[in-house]
């Protein structure tokens, strides 16, 4: 038995079974409005953007989703959607930082600037972190 409440099996409700739908509550056809209205932007912007108006009947925008889900016959692939993954979770623990002192000394002792230091750290990252940690470690031993 698919849950009401719960969005996705709402969505499901909405597209294979047209008769456990029209026992849905209004009260969670008002709850869904809005995320249903955002699954269907995707595939009809335009009819989307026209049921985005303040002060509309949600029950009636969802009613209206529903005879379009009609003619599909089963959930389509385009309802789930994947999101970006952040690029904060994909930071490596292991991954070498050298400090502001060692770049400093590095772009000092070469003679380079910001500049060339960032291009240096596009091109040749292996080589330039090879050097900034052998600073650090003279470094270190004064």
């Amino acid at each position: 038995m698919l849950d009401e409440t719960k969005l996705f099996d709402f969505v499901k409700l909405m597209f294979t079974k047209p008769k456990e739908y029209r026992a849905v509550k209004q009260h969670n056809k008002k709850r869904h409005q809005f995320m249903i209205n955002r699954f269907f932007a995707i595939k009809f912007p335009a009819n989307a953007q026209l049921f985005n108006l303040n002060g509309i009947n949600p029950i009636a925008v969802i009613d209206s989703w529903q005879l379009v889900a009609q003619r599909f016959n089963g959930v389509p692939g385009w309802i789930y959607t994947k999101t970006k993954k952040s690029t904060s979770a994909n930071t490596d623990k292991s991954k070498y930082i050298p400090s502001d002192e060692a770049v400093k000394l590095f772009m000092d002792k070469n003679e380079i600037g910001k500049r060339e230091y960032k291009e240096l750290e596009k091109f040749a990252k292996a080589d330039l972190y090879k050097s900034l940690q052998s600073i650090e470690r003279s470094i270190q031993v004064y």
